[in-house]
């Protein structure tokens, strides 16, 4: 192979990594607002939880690993909310009858709201599932996690507990 072509390679594939690592809404922004609404068709307010860190979480049900996340936030969320927690997942499936059904069969203690449309990933321009952004009492996104694999969990609960201790 001659030597351009192998360097042509690599910038292409170094491109799509850094692409890959890159996050729409970002550290130090103001939460971004969307359109989406709750079950009871209550829409998504971010104002409504000022003062209060924020977990904002995009899943799907075709996402495996949203779904191994479910229980974590499930569990944060029990243990954190009397300190000031507040985590929204945001299910993006286009089916939102089946992300229903899906949460039936899998209840969580915390909000789920639906967005069918797209318009909250395109809001905070999400480029992998799940997403994660932890929001700070003012509304400043403060961290973003792409992804979820089991060893995150430290790290999630200690960005969490650095932010409620503010």
């Amino acid at each position: 192979m001659n030597k351009s072509y192998c360097s042509s390679v690599f910038i292409f594939v170094l491109g799509i990594a850094l692409s890959l690592n890159a996050v729409g809404a970002e550290v130090g922004q103001a939460l971004p607002s969307c359109a989406a609404s709750f079950a009871g068709k209550e829409a998504l307010d971010f104002s409504a939880y000022r003062g209060k860190v924020v977990l904002v979480d995009f899943w799907a049900t075709w996402c495996g690993p949203c779904l191994k996340s479910m229980p974590f936030f499930d569990r944060l969320f029990s243990q954190s909310q009397q300190r000031g927690l507040q985590i929204v997942a945001i299910n993006v499936d286009e089916d939102t009858e089946q992300a229903r059904q899906f949460i039936e069969q899998h209840p969580v203690s915390y909000p789920i709201a639906f967005d069918a449309e797209g318009a909250c990933p395109s809001a905070f321009q999400v480029k992998a599932m799940p997403s994660s952004y932890l929001v700070d009492k003012t509304g400043k996104i403060r961290y973003v996690h792409l992804g979820f694999r089991e060893e995150d969990q430290t790290v999630l609960s200690e960005k969490i507990a650095g932010l409620l201790a503010e």
